[in-house]
């Protein structure tokens, strides 16, 4: 029997977000120009010209801005759930470009008053038409985009992880063990361990759990304090690093790095578990991983 190869294995890969900052800016510069020769140029659908109530180059331009506006308000949303955000993959791509098509659909339909002198305008035939043209657009430069981005950036990324790797492996670990005092939530619970010790710790919500090597063996200690309370107090170890909003990672524990489309995966020694570097810390870990 032949099994055909699901989907789903492909849509969980991680997948840069860009809809911020400066990256923001540039996709919205492309996703305008695209548009506009995807409008203008190839005159991909059918327009009455008796119709048009300007020249036909503002009305693609018109077109072209509306998914603009709609991206900007799509990645104000985005920015709302940061967990989300980090943990981006091409299904949560996917499911924001379906919206995008949709909402630039139906915000189509609703300007074409000002574009075309039509009764009919706010039929249902030209609801209909105007979302799934724009269907027709996103089907057509979704897929392209999204391959190209994810493709240019694993490339980029696992060369840098991999010369990264090299760079850690071939760097001599620092003799500065220190005993290193934690003050909890709960003062009764402060702990104390050996900087050294320390492999990693991630946030469970008010909780952080710290793995530690004690006597050739992992252990791990789970305590009542907020990841940033504890890399606060450990801030003074430049090995010990940020690595993800919600990861502590020492550096001396870096086994290999591998890359991806949002960023990194680091493989700890003495320690089963990977680590994620997401893309906001991609650029600290470059220069904390450079200067061992």
């Amino acid at each position: 029997m032949n099994h055909k190869t699901s989907p789903i294995p492909f849509l969980k890969q991680p997948y840069p977000f860009y809809y911020e900052g400066k990256k923001l800016l540039q996709i919205i510069s492309i996703l305008f120009l695209i548009s506009l020769f995807f409008n203008y140029m190839l005159q991909p659908f059918d327009v009455n010209p008796q119709e048009q109530k300007m020249p036909f180059f503002w009305i693609c331009f018109i077109h072209s801005s509306s998914p603009i506006f709609i991206l900007l308000i799509i990645a104000g949303i985005c920015k709302l759930f940061p967990k989300t955000t980090e943990d981006w993959k091409i299904k949560n791509e996917c499911i924001l470009v379906f919206f995008l098509v949709l909402f630039t659909g139906i915000t189509q339909f609703l300007i074409r008053d000002i574009i075309y002198d039509n009764p009919m305008n706010w039929s249902w035939r030209y609801f209909s038409e105007e979302i799934s043209n724009s269907f027709i657009a996103g089907v057509f430069l979704g897929p392209i985009i999204i391959s190209i981005n994810l493709n240019q950036q694993q490339l980029k990324n696992r060369q840098k992880a991999d010369h990264i790797s090299l760079t850690l492996t071939d760097a001599k670990k620092p003799q500065n063990n220190t005993a290193v005092t934690i003050e909890t939530e709960v003062k009764s619970e402060k702990f104390v361990f050996e900087s050294d010790s320390f492999i990693y710790a991630k946030a469970e919500g008010n909780y952080a759990e710290i793995f530690l090597k004690k006597e050739e063996k992992v252990h791990k200690l789970i305590k009542r304090i907020p990841i940033k309370n504890l890399e606060m107090q450990l801030s003074t170890f430049p090995f010990i690093i940020k690595t993800h909003r919600s990861v502590l990672l020492n550096l001396n524990y870096i086994e290999e790095v591998t890359g991806n489309a949002q960023g990194y995966k680091v493989q700890l020694k003495d320690c089963p578990d990977t680590v994620p570097v997401s893309r906001s810390f991609i650029q600290s870990f470059d220069l904390a991983a450079a200067s061992r």
